[in-house]
């Protein structure tokens, strides 16, 4: 049986016993005069009618005086166990989370490096030539690239969790940052075969850090490519809000099933659909967007129900206006 879930079965069994003790203690009390009266009897002394009233009449107040301090303990009883039964869920939650962690991530560091191996050694060994050599080196380069962005993303969970995020805000282009990332993905061979569509108003300034947010669209884009379906359709829009710069990525594909829509910002979340638990990834991407755009002073929410199906994500951040700073 799991460690915590013994402890809350314990914890529980302590709880019923108490609340046991507490009963016993009640019907006591509740009968307290009839009792005495009895043992008073039982020894051959006669109680007179209004000796008999004051004894009933005292214990009914030591019975309320008992009533009112048990009910306030019986309060805090069960505050304490709804905060204890609330934090032993927690626990429960994040050990869960822990080993979906660690199986995702065994099988996504030993899927590149297993395929690069088969690489290099059907290189070393000249079973590849011209054209199928070249091959060879860009798939064991992509698988490469893939290890180095997963090892990437948890040394930058791990230190967000510790530190938190580095950012330095400056006024950002907007709508330039996310042609420039979007030019970049082009060639990434992970989301070079989406359709990738811009929509925006022209310039619009954000309160920005350049490297956080290029790290929040290259996530977003990715995340979106990879459960868009067999032929991944991603736009990126770009819009003002009052004071919010907004931006947001969507996706045709079937839609966030399987996950909390509350959660799915969490480390180490992933959908239970089974679609989504074929894809590589360990679920680290949204809880990065969603914890680098929060150090930028903006949000980010899942958007789900969209018309026309599909998921997507919205990051608000600070608009301002004017030129870049230098």
């Amino acid at each position: 049986m799991d460690p915590t879930r013994r402890k809350l079965y314990s914890y529980v069994a302590v709880v019923a016993l108490y609340l046991l003790v507490f009963g016993w203690w009640l019907f006591f009390f509740a009968h307290q005069s009839e009792f005495l009266v009895r043992r008073v009897s039982d020894r051959g002394v006669e109680l007179s009618p209004e000796v008999e009233s004051a004894l009933r009449t005292a214990t009914d107040d030591s019975m309320r005086m008992f009533v009112f301090e048990g009910a306030f303990l019986g309060l805090l009883l069960l505050a304490s166990v709804f905060l204890v039964v609330r934090s032993l869920q927690k626990e429960l939650s994040v050990h869960r989370q822990q080993r979906n962690f660690l199986s995702a991530v065994t099988h996504e560091l030993k899927s590149p490096i297993a395929s690069a191996k088969l690489y290099v050694e059907s290189l070393q060994l000249g079973r590849a030539e011209g054209e199928k050599r070249e091959r060879y080196l860009r798939h064991a380069h992509q698988d490469l690239d893939r290890l180095q962005k997963m090892v990437e993303s948890l040394l930058v969970t791990a230190r967000m969790t510790t530190t938190g995020p580095d950012v330095q805000l400056r006024a950002l282009d907007l709508s330039k940052e996310v042609r420039d990332v979007a030019a970049e993905l082009a060639h990434d061979p992970q989301t070079a075969t989406a359709v990738l569509e811009f929509g925006g108003e022209g310039a619009l300034f954000a309160q920005a850090d350049s490297t956080a947010l290029r790290t929040i669209l290259r996530n977003l884009v990715s995340n979106a490519v990879k459960y868009a379906g067999p032929a991944p359709r991603v736009s990126i829009d770009v819009s003002r809000r009052g004071k919010q710069a907004v931006l947001r990525v969507r996706d045709w594909g079937p839609g966030l099933k399987g996950a909390d829509p509350r959660r799915i910002f969490d480390a180490f979340v992933r959908g239970g659909d089974e679609n989504v638990r074929t894809r590589p990834g360990v679920g680290l991407g949204l809880f990065l967007v969603s914890e680098l755009a929060r150090a930028q002073g903006g949000d980010a929410r899942a958007l789900t129900e969209l018309e026309g199906g599909g998921f997507a994500v919205e990051i608000t951040l600070v608009a301002t206006t004017g030129e870049p700073s230098k």
